[in-house]
Formats: C-alpha cells, sequence, structure tokens
C-alpha cells in the first residue's frame, strides 16, 4: 500500500507525531486525581518553567532532530532499492537491539557526565532539572546543546551502527527517542 510519502518525511514525522499523542494520553489520564504522581498544585509550585516554555523547547528540540534525521537519511542514501530489500525478522530484532543498546549506552553516560562537570551541569544540564514536577511532553526538555548530544547524535549513532534503513527506523524511532 502506497500513501505517496517517502520512508524518509514518515520516519522523521512519525516519532515527533507518536511523541505528542502519547504525551496527550498521559495528559488525559492527569485529569484523573487517582493516576497522577504529583498534584497540579506540585506542577504550578515547584516547576521553576512553565508549561508553554517546555512545549517551545521541546518543538525546538524536534526541529533540530528532523533536520538531523533528513539529513542523515539524504547522506547515508538509504533510499536506494537496496535499503528496500525485505529483512528477516532476526535482522529487524538485530537491528532494535543494537539500536536500543547505543542509544541507551550513549545517553546514560553523557547524562551522567552532565551531572560531574560542574561547567556542564550549571550551564547546560541545569534547564533540564528546572522541570522539577514533569509533564508528560517534558521528556525532551532541555538545553539545544544537550539535546543535539544526547538525544540527536546519540539517535544518530543508533540509527547508523544499527544498519536500519528509514522504513525500519519508522518503527523503532531510535532517532528520536
Amino acid at each position: 500500500m502506497e500513501f505517496g510519502v517517502s520512508d524518509e518525511i514518515l520516519g522523521t514525522i512519525a516519532p515527533i507525531l507518536v511523541y505528542w499523542l502519547y504525551s496527550g494520553i498521559y495528559i488525559l489520564l492527569g485529569y484523573f486525581e487517582n493516576y497522577r504522581l504529583h498534584s497540579k498544585k506540585d506542577e504550578d509550585d515547584k516547576n521553576l518553567v512553565s508549561k508553554v516554555t517546555v512545549v517551545k523547547g521541546v518543538l525546538l528540540q524536534q526541529t533540530v532532530q528532523a533536520i538531523v534525521a533528513i539529513l542523515l537519511f539524504t547522506v547515508t542514501g538509504n533510499d536506494s532499492e537496496a535499503a528496500m530489500v525485505q529483512h528477516s525478522v532476526f535482522v529487524l530484532l538485530r537491528q532494535f537491539f543494537v539500536a536500543m543498546l547505543v542509544l541507551d549506552t550513549w545517553q546514560y553516560f553523557m547524562h551522567r557526565y552532565m551531572h560531574h562537570n560542574k561547567f556542564l551541569y550549571r550551564h547546560i544540564h541545569s534547564q533540564h532539572h528546572r522541570l522539577v514536577v514533569p509533564y508528560s511532553f517534558g521528556a525532551l526538555y532541555n538545553h539545544l546543546l544537550e539535546g543535539l548530544l544526547l538525544d540527536t547524535i546519540g539517535g544518530a549513532l543508533s540509527f547508523l551502527l544499527s544498519g536500519m534503513s528509514p522504513r525500519t527506523s519508522i518503527f523503532s524511532s531510535p532517532l528520536l527517542p
């Protein structure tokens, strides 16, 4: 079934749409007080940043990630016929496993380094900690440089090292965590 949209565009846009869809579901669940970890009052009192600022920050991160994804798909040339070859389930599982391992390992050590380096913590990583009571859509809220280092470069490495095609990345979303 052909939708007229390339795998590269879907691999770029689908993770962003899924991010906001899942966030919306959690926002709706938040209206049921029994399912909340923090009260609405905690959100207002403890957070050092507004919801509008968080949304703007996340949209900026996603814009940068989308640009990098399109560039990465273009540079790697994964839209060739060779990339469209059907892979076995084993190959796809291996690609997903490698992508998750690379991305999680990269993000863990980079995040840890941001905490240990006083300069990076004070000037870059501390923005991430201004969101004390997190919103569902705040997962990507951080300094632009931190987002580039942790999420975008980590996602690009996981895509490249796993050997995924843009089509496979649509379902794994390693490029846009």
